[in-house]
């Protein structure tokens, strides 16, 4: 059962970095007009290709996790930790502002989570 938990703490993290390597490529990429266009885009941005390999590993990851692991304990955690991931970098990496009442909002989906892993 700790392999699986392992696994869900991988799934997570990859989770989390994915989407925040995800923000640091799109943030200043310039609009295009066709599909071409944005797949080449993509191709060339280093950040979303990253991005996007750990998506796909963060999926092996994951549904390793859920072989041990009820879904209705693991997609919380999974979905409230990126999310802390992804806030912590909103503000260090990205600059943007949080409020309190997101704050205290987190801190309630944190809580939640605490109460559905029990």
């Amino acid at each position: 059962m700790l392999k699986s938990y392992i696994f869900l703490t991988v799934a997570f993290v990859f989770n989390g970095v994915a989407n925040v390597l995800m923000k640091a490529g799109m943030k200043d990429a310039p609009e295009v007009s066709g599909l071409g266009e944005l797949i080449k885009q993509y191709l060339t941005n280093v950040p979303v290709m990253v991005g996007i390999v750990l998506f796909a590993a963060n999926v092996l990851a994951y549904t390793q996790a859920l072989s041990k692991i009820p879904l209705s304990i693991a997609y919380p955690v999974m979905v409230s930790m990126s999310g802390l991931i992804v806030i912590g970098a909103s503000l260090w990496l990205f600059k943007e502002t949080i409020t309190w009442m997101q704050v205290a909002g987190f801190v309630l989906i944190i809580a939640g989570v605490y109460c559905v892993a029990r």
